[in-house]
């Protein structure tokens, strides 16, 4: 166990993966993007020190240098820079919805933290806090406060560092695709080098089932694109199912391929999980495959 004052083990790990990560290639920009977990000093000191940028959500009240308030009280009362709409997730419960944010930032001096071997350097951080103003009845407001290094003197970039924090989950559902859709956990490879190839193959899986369930909701009824699909795919399914009345559009292919992995598709089902996606991905595939031998097959001589 860690001493008193000591971050747990994983966040220290956190910390020194920051470290060790390099720089970005010339011109590029890296930002580490991170939950409440990770509101620690080592990630957020380590980033300052190697000049890598970050948006970390707050979790703790830190004490503030030369103050009696510390970081929750400084930030309430800085005055509002701006309003805007941040599109929140469905979670277990809670549906998806747009949520109506006043945005404050701010800059603080955080108090460096006990550590065994001495004191430690202070951090300064600008601090963007976002709270939703007329929730749903019954819904929890949104209230966040994300500790950043990134410039936040225009409202531009306040916009932009929200905009990021918000879009942090797409990286979840990535890792949802590659790990619960496309099993990479599953596989028994037991050399570094296999598994290495093998999560390379399945990361281009993987984006590539996240980007049709990104278009089946943020475009869901444009019309799918045929030759990108695969023209064979598309009579596949529409032999299996029927053409829709509407077409295939981005949500009409996206819950096709689901039925085909098990998904029943009834009223009140709402978005296929990474499963039944990747199987019914997987069975398209093999229907295509089954398809193309035949056709081979008619062709040879004899």
């Amino acid at each position: 166990m860690a001493a008193a004052g000591e971050p747990p083990a994983r966040i220290a790990a956190l910390g020194q993966g920051v470290e060790e990560a390099g720089g970005p290639p010339a011109g590029g920009q890296w930002i580490f993007i991170a939950d409440r977990e990770a509101d620690f000093y080592e990630p957020i000191e380590r980033g300052q020190r190697h000049g890598r940028d970050f948006i970390i959500r707050g979790y703790r009240d830190r004490a503030l240098v030369d103050q009696t308030e510390h970081l929750q009280a400084a930030v309430a009362p800085a005055p509002v820079r701006g309003t805007m709409t941040v599109a929140l997730r469905a979670r277990p419960g809670p549906a998806a919805r747009p949520a109506t944010v006043e945005v404050r930032p701010g800059t603080v001096r955080a108090q460096d933290p006990e550590r065994r071997g001495g004191p430690l350097p202070a951090l300064r951080l600008q601090v963007v806090a976002g709270r939703e103003v007329g929730a749903p009845a019954g819904a929890e407001p949104l209230h966040w406060r994300l500790l950043t290094a990134l410039p936040g003197t225009r409202w531009a970039e306040v916009q932009r560092i929200v905009g990021r924090y918000a879009a942090r989950w797409w990286g979840e559902e990535y890792h949802q695709a590659l790990k619960t859709g496309a099993g990479v956990e599953a596989s028994q490879l037991a050399r570094a080098y296999r598994i290495e190839s093998l999560v390379a193959v399945l990361a281009v899986v993987a984006v590539r089932l996240l980007n049709a369930k990104w278009l089946a909701r943020a475009r869901p009824d444009e019309p799918v694109d045929a030759a990108v699909f695969g023209p064979e795919a598309l009579a596949l399914l529409g032999g299996r199912f029927g053409v829709p009345a509407e077409g295939w559009t981005h949500r009409t292919v996206l819950v096709a391929v689901a039925r085909l992995g098990g998904f029943l598709a009834r009223r009140h089902d709402g978005q296929p999980g990474w499963q039944t996606l990747w199987r019914g991905w997987q069975r398209l595939l093999w229907m295509c495959q089954g398809v193309e031998t035949l056709q081979m097959k008619g062709k040879r001589c004899g």
